[in-house]
């Protein structure tokens, strides 16, 4: 079996394992009376979550080639450029100020491995799988609709729990009208929609540049 892909499967290995340290902290490290929707009111956590299915998958196609190829496909398709958004969102308002993130009267001060868990590998390792290792993608407008239906679920979900708690789980969101969260939402939606563009973009000029190479070493090999 190739190097490149018992490389593939350890950053894949890497990215479970991350995700499992992530996890370890997070269930049962919040508080009872965190509301209806528990820590699936957290975008963080619902990405997280769907990092671990794709990276799962990934290892279980190492060695079941072609295993759950459709839905393979699309969860991974999507939750790159979601895990994506996640850190792009996170990052400058954390540095900016934790506020925007985490109700004053309940500080939450995360160690700098654990946020990097939470809220960076994921993007990072996902990303790199795509770009470097994955040769099978195609990008397909299903995609795009899958991102754009999360965007809505998420905030009718967020809506909910919102009318249920009577809180947002992230405080910046009490800060807009009705009309305003709804356009943040959906301004997220068309971000996350211009990283999958953008990664399609790139993976496919990687792939010419790939193929063109192992076409030059085919060649004077003759």
């Amino acid at each position: 079996m190739a190097t490149k892909e018992w490389t593939r499967l350890l950053l894949n290995v890497v990215g479970l394992l991350s995700n499992g340290y992530g996890f370890s902290f997070v269930v049962g490290a919040f508080p009872s009376d965190i509301g209806f929707g528990g820590i699936f009111q957290f975008l963080t956590i619902i990405g997280l979550t769907l990092a671990t299915i794709t990276f799962a998958l990934k290892v279980l196609r190492f060695t079941v080639p072609g295993a759950l190829e459709g839905v393979y496909k699309h969860v991974a398709y999507v939750t790159t450029p979601m895990e994506g958004l996640i850190s792009l969102l996170y990052w400058p308002m954390v540095i900016y100020s934790k506020d925007l993130l985490q109700h004053q009267e309940v500080p939450f001060v995360l160690p700098l491995p654990l946020d990097m868990s939470l809220h960076l590998w994921p993007a990072v390792l996902l990303w790199i799988d795509f770009l470097v290792f994955d040769v099978d993608f195609q990008r397909s407008k299903s995609h795009i609709l899958t991102i754009y239906a999360f965007t809505f679920l998420y905030f009718g979900w967020s809506t909910y729990c919102f009318t249920r708690n009577g809180f947002w789980v992230y405080p910046f969101l009490a800060e807009f009208s009705t009309i305003g969260r709804a356009t943040f939402f959906m301004f997220c939606g068309n971000v996350c929609i211009a990283m999958y563009e953008a990664g399609a973009f790139i993976h496919k000029k990687l792939n010419v540049a790939r193929a063109e190479v192992a076409e030059t070493k085919k060649t004077k090999s003759q």
